[in-house]
């Protein structure tokens, strides 16, 4: 196993890289495509050394007393200023990568930006907020407050935050689900065939914006928020329960699309076909 403890700016290059796992408290971590070998940058470092292990092919970033075990818990900000100081730690990470290299982000505040990769993105943050350009294959991102910010991005996406805010622009899923409590949901996005949207949330809005002719069996419910459509779709509401929904388009294959809210307003947006994908804002936002 190769390993550095790194306390000052540093840049290597690496060869056999299959995977990438990174876990750091403040900072920034940035994460882009190349087809040259990976090189790692550690720079404006705060606090503790970064410690940076190569082992069977996976490069890991992290700090010597990190472990998986429970890190998510020790991240959360309200632990910080018990655990040896760990709000006080702070670097900037950026990588280059093969595009299909899997990567796994774990950070208390750190922002995250990554672009360019296809294969399984897995992205943890309590406070750090998240951009994300053109990727692709499985995405999973999850805060605590932190927002989602991506355009682009192509197969699925799950994000589950708190209260943080989602925004997508552009691309084409075939799974898409979100869920917040507070948060807002905010995509316009294609959908494939047999695409399925689960959008969910308390009090934030929820507005999704799809192509005209798009396909898709439509259920839009919430306990007092209002919900409004811009394709046909029936409607029933009672005390405590709002509901539209209905099929949309006429294809072989639709996709399933199905939001909840408790008070949260509920938008259905429909895109022109020569329209370019932009952020929808729902009545809330």
């Amino acid at each position: 196993m190769a390993r550095w403890t790194i306390d000052q700016p540093t840049t290597r290059t690496l060869e056999g890289i299959v995977a990438l796992r990174i876990r750091i408290i403040g900072g920034h971590v940035n994460v882009l495509p190349t087809d040259d070998p990976v090189t790692f940058e550690v720079s404006d470092i705060q606090g503790e050394p970064v410690l940076v292990t190569q082992e069977a092919g996976i490069l890991t970033v992290t700090y010597d007393d990190l472990t998986r075990s429970g890190l998510m818990d020790r991240l959360r900000p309200v632990q910080l200023s018990g655990y040896r100081g760990m709000g006080k730690r702070s670097a900037t990470v950026s990588l280059r990568v093969p595009r299909d290299c899997p990567v796994e982000i774990t950070t208390a505040s750190a922002s995250i930006v990554a672009a360019g990769l296809t294969a399984r993105t897995q992205l943890r943050s309590a406070s750090g907020d998240v951009t994300l350009d053109g990727l692709g294959g499985s995405i999973d991102v999850n805060t605590v407050s932190g927002n989602l910010e991506a355009r682009d991005l192509n197969g699925k996406l799950t994000f589950n935050s708190v209260s943080g805010h989602l925004e997508v622009a552009g691309g084409r899923f075939a799974h898409f689900a979100g869920k917040t409590a507070s948060g807002r949901l905010l995509a316009d996005v294609d959908l494939g065939p047999a695409a399925r949207v689960r959008l969910g949330s308390i009090s934030g809005s929820v507005a999704l914006r799809i192509p005209a002719g798009t396909s898709a069996d439509v259920d839009l419910r919430s306990a007092t928020g209002e919900l409004d459509s811009e394709f046909g779709l029936d409607r029933r509401s009672m005390r405590g329960r709002n509901h539209l929904s209905g099929k949309i388009g006429g294809g072989v294959d639709p996709a399933n699309i199905q939001t909840t809210t408790v008070s949260g307003a509920v938008n259905l947006l429909r895109r022109a076909s020569d329209a370019p994908a932009a952020i929808p804002r729902g009545d809330d936002a």
